[in-house]
């Protein structure tokens, strides 16, 4: 699973401005310096591993998480995130289940919350105010993100972010009590199987029978699409994989040289419903390399011809039939009550419940 920073000890409530969280600065400081040791632990396992890879989450700083969006408005034949925003503006009615009752909205690796906003502004004429839990990896982005949301509502939105990775903002969630809409965008997508389900299980525990899950996953499994929209020819995507490496040599004190190395994507697809197809992201090394990264205590070793991973397991950005994704759930101990999806089936909306 994705590991990063703490949670914000306590959530912050944002009205029209953003503000800080209140706790004392030598906890942050223990949290921060816990925070640092958990990223250091996991890229030296994950650099001295076999095969090596950078775990996708490393990707989502402040600067990765604006490369990120540049992938979903730049790149023509990038599909996903224009499939989901035409899916959620024609049918928000059938994605998001009507209760009979006032909601919470969460929304798990929230990132600019440009989707999101459909939601809102949706559950806003059901109900006259909403309070929102926005989770994300990146404190940073995610009040940048909150502080520019907050603008756009009024005293109806009430604002609490928590700057976490799942495990802990999910820990710090079901302390929540009440009936909630808890969002997945695009982000089951970037974990390995076990972690799909097992991120699948975590969430479950902070739902009571009054809560919906409501996650978005990738259908498109033609070869030619997928590798059109992973390896475009401008580059974009490259520049937002591979930055895992630029912030790498930022923070390690390293000096690593993408030009030594080449470029690859694939797309690896399987029909078993106990399986699912996805798409893998390297570098090769053209050359025997040995660099130096003082900031981990480690060097980085490769031979001529071996690859380096941008992602955990076999492969990131997973592409699912509907009954892998019913699989998925259903090992979770959840009930896939609805799927919403279109004819090109290239995104699909899964509502779920608490079995």
């Amino acid at each position: 699973m994705k590991t990063a920073s703490a949670p914000l000890s306590v959530c912050i409530t944002i009205k029209r401005t953003v503000t800080g969280p209140s706790i004392e600065n030598s906890r942050a400081n223990t949290q921060t310096k816990k925070m640092e040791d958990a990223i250091r632990q996991s890229l030296v396992r994950a650099l001295t591993s076999s095969p090596k890879h950078i775990p996708t989450w490393y990707n989502y700083d402040d600067v990765g998480s604006e490369l990120q969006f540049q992938c979903t408005t730049d790149i023509p034949d990038y599909y996903l995130c224009k499939s989901d925003r035409a899916l959620l503006e024609n049918r928000i009615q059938d994605i998001i289940p009507r209760v009979p009752y006032d909601v919470a909205l969460v929304d798990l690796g929230s990132g600019n919350c440009s989707k999101t906003r459909l939601v809102i502004d949706e559950l806003l004429t059901r109900q006259n105010s909403l309070t929102f839990y926005p989770l994300d990896i990146s404190e940073e982005f995610l009040l940048k993100s909150m502080k520019k949301l907050s603008e756009e509502y009024d005293d109806s939105l009430i604002i609490k972010p928590i700057a976490a990775n799942y495990v802990q903002g999910i820990d710090n969630l079901k302390q929540i009590t009440g009936p909630k809409i808890i969002l997945w965008f695009d982000s089951i997508i970037n974990l390995s199987y076990d972690d799909q389900v097992d991120t699948l299980r975590l969430i479950s525990t902070m739902m009571s029978d009054k809560c919906r899950l409501v996650f978005s996953a990738d259908v498109t499994l033609d070869r030619e699409e997928v590798l059109n929209a992973y390896n475009d020819d401008a580059g974009v995507m490259q520049r937002f994989i591979s930055y895992a490496m630029t912030r790498l040599n930022k923070e390690a004190g390293s000096n690593i040289d993408l030009a030594r190395f080449t470029y690859e994507v694939d797309f690896i697809s399987y029909h078993d419903p106990q399986s699912m197809s996805y798409v893998r992201a390297y570098i090769r090394a053209n050359e025997d390399i040995r660099y130096t990264l003082p900031g981990l205590g480690i060097d980085l070793e490769m031979e001529k011809g071996e690859c380096l991973y941008f992602h955990e397991g076999d492969g990131f950005s997973c592409k699912y039939s509907l009954e892998q994704l019913r699989t998925i759930v259903e090992k979770a101990g959840l009930r896939l009550a609805e799927s919403v999806s279109v004819e090109q089936r290239h995104a699909a909306f899964c509502v779920c419940t608490a079995v």
